[in-house]
């Protein structure tokens, strides 16, 4: 019986004792499987950290090189327009011309002109001299009559075929020196000082202004020896232009090397973007606020130049004239490099995958359908797809594009108008190539058109 117990008995501890063992080992596996699934997602994280620092740095590198780019923009501009534009002797006279048939230049010059003969001559002594003691009180108003007549001589010659000539000979002449402002050079014909004066030699206008006063019969002025005229004038004035010689200086060296430094800055960041055309549209924008940086510099230091100018003896509307000359092909670079941008930009756009520039196209593509299917039906086979435009559609674009920037790049001193026909030449040659790159198309059995 008892032998019949124990036998019975151990079965059911046996069944107990696996049981607890197998509960045992499941909560291992679980604790196990739960601490590799953990591992696993810290192995995963791990993985996108390391995958995710390529593109931070690539990103952070893309938005130095914009910053680089935007910040040499205007320095390029300003750099190349006095190495190139300043330093050529027909950019220089085509630059400071019109200041010849300048209102405010003329009578600032007939001022000057007349002072100059004015103190050389004691004018009042001789008025006296040739009244009689009775009217001898009308000394006063007849030299003030005299130096207002001179002055009027003055500008019949400052408005004068002559004096335009006069005035573009002397530039030239003084071209050479032109930028001693800068860099400290000597000339005759233009001189500057260590406060920053700029002075041109208008002698032989003085000169030519006394001739005809002698014609008129006042010949008080005949007995001034040539060379004591020497009918100098101030066109720019600046305490801060010779502290900024060595700035010039340094800038100078590498004037032909900055163009290059933007671009590769811009070309750089275009390349690295992860999307290159949000890239080109960046780079553009970039561009575009360096201009604008530099028409902002521009605009203050007008300013500053006008209140210099002024406080050194040069009329506001004079300094003003002069200034707005100088910088008149700066100005006019700011608003190419705009209408670039714009067109940058805007190609960039409808190049894109928003919904008006995928409509867009969708209605350009329509469009050189129905074209071709007109020509077909017209038998203007000559105008019929061209199985090399279907196959390189896509290059051709890009050689379009490729092509109108090198010749925008290599022009010389484009234009907004030159960017707008440029621009219209693109268009042109791209709407082509869509035109002879267009789908095939045959006629099906129940006479629709579909593409082959």
């Amino acid at each position: 019986m008892a032998d019949h117990t124990g036998t019975d008995r151990k079965p059911e501890v046996d069944v107990a004792t696996l049981k607890a063992e197998l509960a045992d080992e499941k909560r291992r596996a679980s604790a196990l499987a739960a601490r590799n699934a953990a591992l696993e997602a810290q192995r995963r994280g791990d993985g996108e950290d390391v995958a995710k620092r390529p593109r931070r740095r690539h990103r952070i590198l893309v938005a130095l090189l914009l910053v680089i780019g935007f910040v040499l923009t205007p320095v390029t501009i300003v750099v190349l327009y006095a190495h190139t534009q300043i330093t050529d002797t027909g950019r220089y006279v085509a630059t400071i011309k019109p200041l010849a048939s300048d209102p405010a230049v003329q009578s600032y010059a007939a001022d000057e002109i007349t002072n100059e003969l004015f103190a050389n001559v004691d004018v009042h002594k001789y008025v006296v001299q040739a009244l009689p003691d009775r009217a001898q009180s009308l000394a006063g108003p007849l030299t003030s009559a005299l130096k207002s007549f001179t002055h009027e001589a003055s500008l019949r010659v400052l408005e004068s075929k002559q004096f335009q000539t006069l005035w573009v000979e002397a530039n030239r002449a003084a071209h050479a020196q032109i930028n001693n402002a800068l860099s400290g050079a000597k000339s005759s014909a233009l001189t500057s000082n260590t406060n920053g004066t700029v002075s041109l030699d208008l002698s032989k206008v003085a000169t030519a202004v006394k001739s005809d006063l002698e014609s008129t019969g006042i010949g008080v002025f005949s007995k001034i020896p040539a060379d004591k005229i020497s009918g100098k004038i101030t066109i720019f004035h600046s305490a801060g232009l010779y502290k900024a010689r060595r700035a010039y200086s340094a800038l100078n060296r590498i004037a032909f090397a900055l163009p290059f430094l933007v671009v590769a800055a811009f070309g750089g960041a275009i390349l690295l973007s992860a999307n290159r055309r949000r890239g080109f549209m960046k780079a553009a924008i970039a561009f575009t606020l360096g201009a604008l940086l530099l028409a902002i510099v521009l605009t203050v230091a007008r300013g500053i130049y006008l209140n210099e100018a002024t406080n050194g003896g040069i009329p506001h509307d004079a300094a003003a004239a002069v200034y707005d000359a100088v910088v008149k092909l700066l100005h006019r670079s700011i608003r190419t490099i705009l209408a670039f941008s714009i067109a940058v930009v805007v190609a960039a756009f409808f190049a894109g995958p928003s919904r008006l520039a995928v409509w867009f196209r969708a209605k350009v593509r329509n469009a050189a359908l129905w074209l071709g299917q007109q020509s077909d039906t017209a038998g203007w086979t000559v105008l019929g797809p061209s199985p090399f435009a279907v196959k390189h559609k896509s290059a051709l674009r890009i050689a379009i594009a490729v092509v109108g920037f090198v010749i925008l790049f290599a022009w010389n001193r484009p234009t907004p108008m030159v960017v707008f026909w440029l621009v219209v030449l693109v268009l042109l040659a791209l709407a082509i190539v869509e035109f002879l790159g267009r789908e095939l198309v045959r006629t099906n059995d129940i006479g629709h058109a579909e593409p082959a």
